[in-house]
Order: C-alpha cells, then structure tokens, then sequence
C-alpha cells in the first residue's frame, strides 16, 4: 500500500509522540519549556509544518513552513503531541515536539564573497604597455624586488628585473584566466637596452648557464629594476616618484616565486607551455649584461597580445 508523504510524516510522528523531548546539549533536562526559545531542527527533512490544530489531522490545515534553525517562543508545552509556538512575525501554531529543541544550532557559515573581477588594460594595436597608475597596472614589492604587473583580457603577467653583477635576470609569472588556453613561449620574449644605446640583449641558454664556472654568480643580486622616468606617470597625467611606486600597498595576487640560490638556472628557467584558463606559471629568464645600461624594455608574447614593460637601472650605483 502506498504512503503518501503527509500520512508517512504522521505515522513517523505517531511513534515519536510519546517520547519526551530530548535534552539540550548542556543536559538540563527538557529540551523546551513554555514561554522559552526553541529551535526548530529537522532530521532528514528541509522544513517543519506549523499548523492551526493540535492533532495536526490530515488534510493539516498549515499556517505556515517553518525552516531549519528558525527560533521560535514556546506558548504552551503541555507535553503532548503537538507544542503551541510563536514564530519571529507573529504567527503562531502547533509544532510537532519532536521538531523543537533548546539547543542553539550552529552559525551557519557566510559565503564567500566573489571575487572581484580583474581590471583589464586597455591594448593598444595589440601591445599592452605597462605605465603607472593607468587601468590593469600595478606594481609591488615582492622579496625585496620590484615586480611589474599588468592585466589584459584575462591574463595577468608580473615580472621582475635585476642585475646579477654578470646577467640580468627577469623573473616572470603568467596567470591565465582569459576562458581560453595561450601559448607561453620563452623565446619570443625579448630584453632591449633603449638608453644609452639602442639593441637587443641576447637571451643567454640556461642550461649552459648551470654549468659555467660563473654559476655561483648567477643569483648575487646587485641591483633591482625600477619603472623607467617616462613609464611613471599616473593615469590622471601626474607624474610619481619611482619611490612612490616601488613600495606602495597592492591588492594584486603575487605570482613571483623568489629565486633559491641553490637552485640551477635551469631548473628555473621558464618552460614552454600551452596555458589551460585557470593556470599559472613561472620562471626566470636571462639576458647579456650591459654595465651601462639604463633604460630598458622587456617585451613578453603572450597569446595575440604582446607586455611590455619598461625598467631602469638609473638609481643603481
């Protein structure tokens, strides 16, 4: 014979009825007394019927659904079936009192904020040019270097540059959330020296880095790269100091991983990869070294878009 779900909740109430309310959690006899809070708890069901009569006869004539972990003021208990109760808007009706308990139930946790959705720069003929204070740029502090970052349909790329005392080293970082994969090629990124003179600086192979006499050179750091003069101006036009700039808060996620002077060139060097949305990666590459260089242009192809990003050495000593 088939239940329906009104009559299988009275039969599970019927065996129930005669059962005294349990006790709290802190054991102080009866779970509810009249004129008292309760709470509303429901095992193995989403919600509790409030009805008008004490029997809760079928068809219920209900007054309204109570939720789980509502609170609730008991009227009147007289240990029977059935508990009058009053609920936070004033409605008030019978509640099985197999469903009403003195216990305070848990908080229920608040969900997480979203996160906002990243400020994207604005590419111009495909280029994406890192410049202080505009739209999708940042800068920050991170192990004591200066890192560079810059937004652009989805993909966010931070680097850093510094000077070994034999290579410059640039540290890169790519996070990938444009809904589609990218392709990161090391080799189609390039270091240009613009000041004093105008050239490229050869990407060195880390691999035969790792094993030359100078290795133990290759992580000493002598001097950290700041945003050149003519890339520091805000986006309102005015112009801030690199020191302004370089220690300044950020809310940008640092992706940068600090370079182990322990570990090879090569074990760090940045990898090809085709970039799943979602994913990140990084990695360092290195260039020749020009003692007397002062304004440079690091320049990453990432997708169909191309970062550059402006560095100099002029505070260097």
């Amino acid at each position: 014979m088939h239940l329906s779900a009104k009559q299988a909740l009275l039969g599970s109430a019927l065996l129930l009825a005669a059962l005294p309310l349990p006790a709290n959690e802190n054991g102080s006899g009866s779970g509810v007394a009249a004129a008292q809070r309760a709470y509303v708890k429901c095992p193995g069901i989403n919600s509790v019927p409030m009805t008008s009569d004490a029997e809760q006869a079928l068809p219920l004539a209900q007054v309204a659904t109570l939720a789980c972990g509502d609170a609730v003021i008991v009227v009147t208990d007289n240990e029977g079936y059935t508990a009058l109760v009053r609920t936070a808007d004033g409605k008030q009706g019978y509640v099985a009192r197999m469903y009403l308990t003195a216990a305070v139930p848990p908080s229920k946790p608040k969900p997480a904020a979203p996160e906002a959705p990243p400020v994207n720069a604005t590419p111009q003929n495909g280029v994406v040019r890192w410049s202080s204070g505009a739209a999708g740029c940042d800068a920050f502090q991170s192990h004591g270097r200066l890192v560079e970052s810059a937004t652009a349909n989805g993909i966010t790329v931070q680097v850093a540059l510094q000077d070994t005392g034999w290579k410059f080293l640039a540290t890169v970082a790519i996070s990938n959330h444009s809904g589609q994969s990218v392709y990161v090629l090391p080799s189609l990124m390039t270091l240009d020296e613009l000041k004093p003179s105008l050239r490229n600086l050869p990407e060195q192979n880390p691999a035969k880095l790792a094993h030359s006499e100078a290795n133990h050179q290759l992580f000493r750091d002598e001097a950290n790269a700041q945003p050149s003069h003519s890339a520091v101006i805000s986006y309102s036009g005015r112009f801030t100091s690199l020191s302004d700039v370089s220690y300044r808060t950020s809310t940008v996620q640092d992706f940068t991983a600090p370079s182990a002077e322990t570990a090879s060139a090569h074990t760090m060097a940045l990898k090809d990869v085709n970039l799943a949305s979602g994913k990140k990666t990084a990695g360092t590459l290195w260039y020749a070294r020009d003692a007397n260089a002062h304004e440079l242009s690091l320049r990453l192809s990432i997708g169909d878009l191309i970062f550059d990003f402006p560095f100099s050495f002029e505070q260097k000593k």
